[in-house]
């Protein structure tokens, strides 16, 4: 594509303003200008505000337990519980951390960042700690992978209670096909540079601003206990029928035996174990469970 062609069609604007119904505006997300400064109100305190805090990571790959972070982005805010809403953005952070190794040439592609960006650098653990002093949640949007990046940079700050708003919001009662980032943002009419961690909390909290019942949704979930089902047992030939019903496989390099697991609300906990005993002999009999809550959540298997 050349650059004429990536530019705005001024010429067509007359064409545009008459079919409103065939194209779309899209802007960038004001938080992430430059120039802003922090504390930014989003809407009127109530009065009973609790600290949060946005987090998200970089990493030299997707493996858990092989890679490491190169960046760690924290946004706090303040938000209201009663009215579940965010009133302040106070602060926004972004840290480098030398990952000790190259940086996979795919991975800089995708992030922009580079071994001469790190080199040297080193996360301040008492920055880190200070940062989420009396935080009443952590939330991330892919929870499940953040969390355990960061409590095994960081395994002094276990304690926390985690979100997820990713897995946290029922984001397709909501009208949205697909749960990314950028996509949620690309279909209320914003646009951001993603996948620096930073600009991708400054992106959450923008989000939960437009949708207001999202956020709300997502602290009930926070405050909800869920069973981890963990079919121990479970014979070879029923893993296509798991499989489909989102269970995830656990190859046993720590904690039990090599299993199947999901998580469950408590409310469908008897419907899972009716499944399990429909699929195989005692199926919940065999099985596990682990009540997790926002403290557990998100730890792994």
């Amino acid at each position: 594509m050349s650059k004429q062609q990536t530019e705005f069609p001024l010429e067509r604007v007359s064409e545009i303003q008459s079919r409103t119904t065939d194209f779309k505006l899209l802007e960038r997300i004001p938080l992430t200008l430059g120039g802003v400064t922090w504390p930014l109100k989003l809407s009127d305190p109530i009065g009973d505000e609790k600290k949060l805090v946005l987090l998200d990571v970089e990493t030299t790959g997707l493996n858990i337990q092989e890679e490491v972070i190169t960046e760690l982005g924290m946004v706090v805010v303040s938000y209201s519980p009663s009215a579940g809403k965010i009133s302040t953005i106070d602060g926004v952070i972004s840290l480098y951390d030398d990952p000790g190794k190259p940086i996979p040439e795919e991975i800089t592609q995708l992030t922009g960042i580079t071994n001469a960006m790190v080199k040297g650098q080193k996360i301040d653990v008492g920055v880190v700690t200070q940062w989420l002093q009396n935080a009443s949640l952590i939330v991330a949007h892919n929870a499940w992978f953040d969390r355990q990046m960061f409590e095994k940079r960081f395994p002094e700050q276990s304690t926390y209670p985690w979100a997820c708003s990713f897995k946290g919001v029922d984001w397709k009662s909501l009208g949205f096909k697909s749960l990314a980032l950028d996509y949620l943002l690309l279909r209320l009419g914003w646009f951001y540079e993603g996948h620096r961690a930073s600009i991708d909390c400054l992106a959450m909290a923008w989000l939960f601003h437009l949708l207001p019942q999202a956020f709300e949704s997502l602290l009930v979930e926070a405050d909800k206990r869920t069973v981890r089902v963990q079919a121990m047992g479970a014979p070879f030939a029923v893993k296509d029928t798991l499989r489909e019903r989102k269970y995830r496989w656990h190859n046993g390099d720590k904690g039990p035996v090599k299993h199947w697991w999901r998580d469950v609300s408590e409310e469908d906990l008897e419907d899972e174990k009716c499944f399990l005993d429909g699929l195989y002999q005692q199926g919940s009999l065999r099985a596990q469970y682990v009540y997790l809550d926002a403290y557990n959540r998100f730890k792994g298997n």
